[in-house]
C-alpha cells in the first residue's frame, strides 16, 4: 500500500470511528425528522407497501410519507428480519422540547429516552441503529466518490484528493447527518456518484460515443440519476444538470449531433426508473413531485419572497457546518471560526491561483488546442470548473424555491452538492503551495495536514463536549452536600409522590439576560405512574416573574417516572433572566410540581442592574458603619392635606456590607415628638433588603409619605433613618463625623397648603 492510499485509509477509518461515535452517543431520534424516517421504513417492512399521505396524516410518518421511497425501501429490507413490535408505543415525545431554539437551556431533547435504548440493543432500537450504520456507510461511499473525482481531475496530485476527502469526512454536520436515519444520506451519495460519472466522461471521453462501452456508461449514469430521483426530489435537478453537462461535453468534442443520443441513452433510463413514482404521485396527490402534501403536512405554503429566503442564509450556512439536535444545539463560536478560516483560506488561495492560471491561459491554449476547435474546447480548462460550480448553484436555487414555500433553511439540504464544494475548497487550499511566495513554503507544506487536523478537532469536540453532555441525565447522589439549603420537613411531600429535599444556588448575583445556575435535590419513594411536571419560577419586584422553567425533571431528560425508588436525584440546571428587569432586586426562587401544592421558596439571587449606578463623589450622612445617604428629594414640595408625597433616596455602601436587614424610617414632624405621619418601609418595598447590599453599590430608592387629612397648613420637616425591625433600635446617624440626635437626618421639607 503506497503512502497516499494509507493516508486515505486513515481518513476513512477516522470518518467511520467519528461517525459511528455520533451514532452511539447521540440518542435515538435526536436528529431532524429521524423518527419519521425510521417509522416510514418500519411501515414498509411491516406492510410490504409504500406509505401514502392519509387524512389525517399518520403522526409517526409525518411528511416522509410523501417522500420518494428508495431509502425507505432499502432500509426496510435491512430491518425486516428484526422485531419491530411495540416501536410506536415506546416512542415518548418530550412535550416541552424547544425545537429550533439553540438558546434553550433545557429540553434540548425531542424525545424522552428510557433504559430500553441502552446496550445491548434489541427490537426497534437495534433496527434504528442498523439504519444509522447504513447512513454511515452511504457517507463512506460519498467520500470515495469525492476521492475518485479528485483523482480524475488531478491524476498527478497527492494532496488535493486527500484534502478534499478530509474536509468532508471531518465536517461536524456531515458526521452528525450520516449518523442518523435519513434519506439525505442516499441522495448525497447518488448525486456524488452521478457527478463522478460525468467527470469521468469529461476527462476520458470514449473514442466513439455510440460504441457499447460508451453506451453502457451513459446508461449507468441514467440509472444513477433515476435512483437519485427515487431518493429525493433533488434527483430531478440531477437529471436536468446531467443532460446539460452532456450537451456541453458533446459541443466540446465538436459532435453536437450526439447531444440527442447522449440524452436518449442517459435520460430514458433515468425517466424509466423514476416514472412509476411520478405517475403514482400524480394519481394520489395531483402533483407528480408530491411536494404539495409534503408542504401541507409541514405547515402549509408560507409564501415567502426571495428576499425573505435570503435573510435566512445565516442559519443555512451555520447548519451546514455544525447545528445538532433538532436545530437547538450549537457548538461554541470557535468551531464556526475554524471552518470560517478554512473557507477563507480556500477562497483566497483559489482566487490567487485562478488569476495566475488565467494569465498563463493563452499560451497554454495555443500549445494544446487545434485552431479549428470549438469554443468550448478552446476554453476547456475553464468550462469544467464552471460546470462543476453550476451544480451547487442549481441545488441552492432548488432549495431557495422550496424555502419560499416551507421552512427549510437547513444546510444538510445543500449536501447533494458537497462533491464540487469539497473539490473547490481543496484546490484553493492546495493553491497556497503552488502559488504563494516561496518564503511561505514551509507553511504551505503543512497547511493541508493542519487543516485536516483542525477539522477533525472540531468534530471530535462537538461530539464529546457538545452533544454528549447535552443529553446526560442528572446524577444520582448518596447524600445532600452541606452547602445545600434543606427544605423544611413539612414542605417536602407535595402530594404527588415526589419530594423536594434541598436546593443549592451556584449563582449568587447576576444581571438581566444572564444565567442563574442551581441544583435541586429530589426523591421519589416510588416512581409515579404519570411523571409530574416541574415548574421553577424566579420573581423580582412586584412579584414580576423574571425567569421560569416548565419541564420534566432533569432538564426534560429524566422524568420522575424513570427514577429508582428512594434515590436522590441532583437536578442541576440554569434559567436565563429576562433581558429587562427592574433592578437591583433580591430575586426569589420558587419550585413546585405542576398540579400539586403551591411552590416552595428554595433560594434567592441578587439581580444587579445592567448598568450599575456610579459611585458618588460624596454623601450627606452615614447611617451605622456601612450605609451612606447620598441625597434625598421630596416630590412634590407643596401639597394639600390628604395626598401623599414621594421621598426619593439614593443610598451608597462605602465600607463592607450591611450585616442584616433594616427598615427605613420616614417621619413627618418634629424628631423629638410623635410623628404626624410615617412612611416606614424596607428599602425598595422589601424587594432589595439591606442584607443583600454589597460594598461599593449605589441604590436608588423610593418611599411614600401620606399627608394626613385636616393637617393645618404650614411647613413640616421630613426625617429619614434606619432601624432594626426586630428591636426598633435606630442606627446612629453622623454628618461629617458629628453624631445627629434621635438617629435621624433631615431629608427635606413639605409645604402643606
Amino acid at each position: 500500500m503506497n503512502r497516499q492510499r494509507l493516508l486515505l485509509a486513515l481518513i476513512l477509518l477516522g470518518y467511520l470511528a467519528v461517525t459511528l461515535g455520533y451514532g452511539v452517543i447521540n440518542p435515538l431520534f435526536e436528529a431532524p425528522d429521524e423518527h419519521w424516517h425510521f417509522f416510514t421504513a418500519a411501515a414498509i417492512a411491516d406492510t410490504g407497501r409504500l406509505p401514502r399521505v392519509e387524512e389525517p396524516p399518520d403522526a409517526f410518518l409525518g411528511q416522509e410519507a410523501a417522500q420518494p421511497p428508495l431509502y425507505y425501501l432499502l432500509g426496510a429490507a435491512l430491518i425486516a428480519p428484526l422485531d419491530l413490535g411495540g416501536a410506536r408505543q415506546a416512542l415518548w415525545e418530550n412535550p416541552f422540547a424547544w425545537i429550533g431554539n439553540a438558546a434553550a437551556l433545557a429540553n434540548v431533547n425531542r424525545m424522552v429516552h428510557t433504559p430500553a435504548e441502552a446496550w445491548p440493543w434489541a427490537g426497534h432500537v437495534l433496527a434504528a441503529h442498523v439504519l444509522r450504520v447504513f447512513s454511515t456507510l452511504l457517507g463512506l461511499g460519498t467520500l470515495l466518490c469525492i476521492y475518485a473525482a479528485a483523482r480524475l481531475l488531478w491524476p498527478q496530485a497527492h494532496t488535493r484528493p486527500l484534502l478534499a476527502v478530509a474536509l468532508v469526512a471531518f465536517l461536524p454536520q456531515f458526521n452528525f447527518l450520516h449518523a442518523a436515519v435519513t434519506n439525505d444520506a442516499l441522495i448525497i451519495f447518488l448525486c456524488s456518484l452521478g457527478l463522478v460519472q460525468l467527470i469521468r466522461l469529461w476527462c476520458h471521453p470514449p473514442p466513439d460515443p455510440l460504441d457499447r462501452r460508451a453506451a453502457l456508461q451513459l446508461v449507468a449514469l441514467g440509472l444513477t440519476v433515476g435512483a437519485a430521483a427515487l431518493s429525493k426530489n433533488a434527483g430531478v435537478l440531477l437529471l436536468v444538470y446531467s443532460l446539460g453537462f452532456l450537451a456541453v461535453l458533446a459541443l466540446r468534442d465538436g459532435r453536437p449531433r450526439l447531444v440527442g443520443w447522449a440524452a436518449l441513452l442517459a435520460g430514458v433510463p433515468a425517466v424509466l426508473v423514476a416514472a412509476p413514482l411520478w405517475l403514482r404521485n400524480q394519481a394520489l396527490y395531483g402533483d407528480w413531485t408530491a411536494a404539495a402534501p409534503f408542504i401541507a403536512i409541514a405547515g402549509g405554503d408560507r409564501g415567502y419572497s426571495l428576499g425573505q429566503v435570503l435573510a435566512e442564509s445565516g442559519g443555512l450556512i451555520a447548519s451546514a457546518m455544525a447545528v445538532f439536535g433538532w436545530f437547538n444545539l450549537r457548538p461554541p463560536a470557535g468551531v464556526y471560526w475554524v471552518w470560517a478560516a478554512i473557507a477563507a483560506l480556500a477562497v483566497a488561495g483559489g482566487v490567487v491561483c485562478a488569476a495566475q492560471a488565467y494569465r498563463r491561459r493563452p499560451t497554454d491554449q495555443r500549445l494544446s488546442t487545434p485552431p479549428n476547435s470549438s469554443f468550448v474546447a478552446r476554453h476547456s480548462s475553464l468550462v469544467l470548473p464552471l460546470l462543476l460550480a453550476g451544480w451547487p448553484l442549481l441545488v441552492y436555487a432548488g432549495l431557495a424555491a422550496f424555502m419560499m414555500r416551507t421552512e427549510a433553511a437547513q444546510g444538510r439540504l445543500l449536501f447533494p452538492a458537497v462533491l464540487p464544494l469539497a473539490l473547490g475548497a481543496a484546490w484553493g487550499l492546495a493553491g497556497w503551495g503552488r502559488c504563494a511566495p516561496r518564503a511561505l513554503g514551509s507553511i504551505n507544506r503543512r497547511l493541508a495536514p493542519l487543516v485536516a487536523l483542525a477539522a477533525l478537532a472540531t468534530t471530535v469536540y462537538s461530539l464529546l463536549f457538545v452533544i454528549r453532555p447535552a443529553y446526560q441525565p442528572p446524577p444520582i447522589v448518596q447524600t445532600i452536600p452541606d452547602t445545600a439549603r434543606l427544605v423544611l420537613p413539612e414542605l417536602v411531600d407535595r402530594g404527588l409522590g415526589v419530594s423536594l429535599l434541598a436546593a443549592e444556588v451556584e449563582t449568587e448575583e447576576a444581571r438581566p439576560g444572564e444565567l442563574v445556575w442551581l441544583t435541586l435535590y429530589w426523591r421519589a419513594d416510588a416512581p409515579p405512574a404519570e411523571p409530574p411536571e416541574f415548574v421553577l419560577e424566579l420573581f423580582g419586584r412586584h412579584t414580576q416573574r423574571v425567569a421560569n422553567l416548565h419541564s420534566y425533571h432533569g432538564r426534560g431528560l429524566y422524568p420522575a417516572g424513570l427514577w429508582p425508588a428512594g434515590a436522590i436525584v441532583a437536578d442541576r440546571f440554569a434559567v436565563r433572566l429576562d433581558p429587562i428587569i427592574e433592578a437591583p432586586v433580591l430575586g426569589r426562587i420558587f419550585a413546585r410540581v405542576d398540579g400539586g401544592a403551591p411552590g416552595i421558596e428554595v433560594a434567592t439571587v441578587r439581580i444587579e442592574p445592567a448598568e450599575p449606578l456610579p459611585a458618588p463623589d460624596g454623601w450627606a450622612a452615614e447611617l451605622g458603619d456601612h450605609i451612606a445617604l447620598v441625597d434625598a428629594t421630596i416630590r412634590p414640595a407643596q401639597t394639600p392635606p390628604g395626598r401623599r408625597v414621594q421621598v426619593l433616596v439614593r443610598w451608597y455602601v462605602p465600607v463592607g456590607a450591611p450585616p442584616q436587614d433594616y427598615t427605613t424610617l420616614i417621619h413627618l414632624g418634629q424628631p423629638d415628638a410623635p410623628p404626624l405621619s410615617t412612611g416606614d418601609s424596607p428599602p425598595l418595598g422589601g424587594a432589595y433588603p439591606t442584607s443583600a447590599w454589597r460594598n461599593g453599590e449605589t441604590i436608588d430608592d423610593l418611599y411614600f409619605l401620606p399627608i394626613p387629612p385636616g393637617l393645618p397648613g404650614g411647613r413640616y420637616p421630613v426625617w429619614i433613618g434606619l432601624y432594626d425591625p426586630a428591636t426598633g433600635e435606630r442606627l446612629p446617624v453622623t454628618v461629617e463625623g458629628e453624631l445627629q440626635p434621635n438617629g435621624v437626618y433631615l431629608a427635606g421639607w413639605v409645604e402643606v397648603e
